[in-house]
């Protein structure tokens, strides 16, 4: 796959195509699709705004991986898969099909409910993650900067079902996180994060999917697996 030369510049395309139910991308099927060729969060080339209806809230500092709040008192037994690239984890149902991606050169990784065998395969349930090395180093801004700008943008641009901004530390870590529903043929909600290593000026930007139907009973699961992905702060 390509590197992704300039982030910024094209990062909403995957917001009004990639987040679309698969009939709308390409006028075929009632599944939905992130697909790994594009880059995995919304926004725009135009210089963020800051928005004055956009809400901020803080959140306690998460204790490990991504900041979460689980929902569950039974949490789903998962498995834990290494990345050993970027020197973190992931852990997921047994089930679940996971395309790890090179991500120090771009590339996506994607964990599915579905079984898939590469990365254009259409799936509902499932998340992707992307590394975005060089844009908060290009956009002159520190880490936690251009993750909000482009959060505030991503934001406004989801609409007024869009949650309010909610921010955590961790370390080295600062994370934006909300959610927002897509409509369609497959009613999505989606959770977007944008986790700000401020040590390395590296963006990582997680999105989890799945029907919005489901959402509330994949609570627990979206919880689970978000806040076991961990991140090696050195890369």
């Amino acid at each position: 796959m390509k590197r992704l030369p300039l982030l910024s510049a094209i990062l909403f395309l995957f917001a009004t195509f990639c987040l679309m139910p698969r009939e709308v991308m390409a006028g075929g099927t009632n599944t939905n699709s992130i697909a790994a060729t594009n880059l995995v969060t919304p926004s725009v080339s135009a210089p963020p705004t800051n928005s004055a209806t956009t809400q901020l809230a803080t959140n306690p500092p998460a204790s490990n991986g991504l900041s979460t709040n689980p929902s569950t008192s039974n949490p789903p037994t998962l498995t834990r898969h290494e990345l050993p690239e970027i020197h973190g984890s992931i852990s997921l149902p047994s089930d679940w099909t996971l395309l790890p991606g090179k991500l120090l050169e771009g590339d996506v990784l994607i964990a599915t409910k579905e079984k898939i065998s590469g990365e254009n395969d259409p799936y509902t349930t499932g998340l992707s993650m992307t590394l975005d090395r060089n844009g908060a180093r290009e956009s002159g801004q520190k880490a936690t900067e251009y993750a909000m700008s482009l959060a505030r943008e991503a934001h406004d641009k989801a609409g007024e079902e869009a949650s309010p901004l909610h921010e955590s530390q961790d370390g080295a870590f600062h994370e934006i996180r909300f959610d927002f529903p897509v409509a369609g043929d497959q009613p999505l909600q989606i959770t977007e994060v944008l986790r700000a290593n401020e040590k390395t000026g590296t963006l990582a930007i997680i999105l989890w999917q799945s029907p919005k139907e489901e959402s509330a009973s994949l609570r627990g699961l979206r919880d689970a697996i978000l806040s076991g992905l961990s991140l090696d702060p050195e890369k």
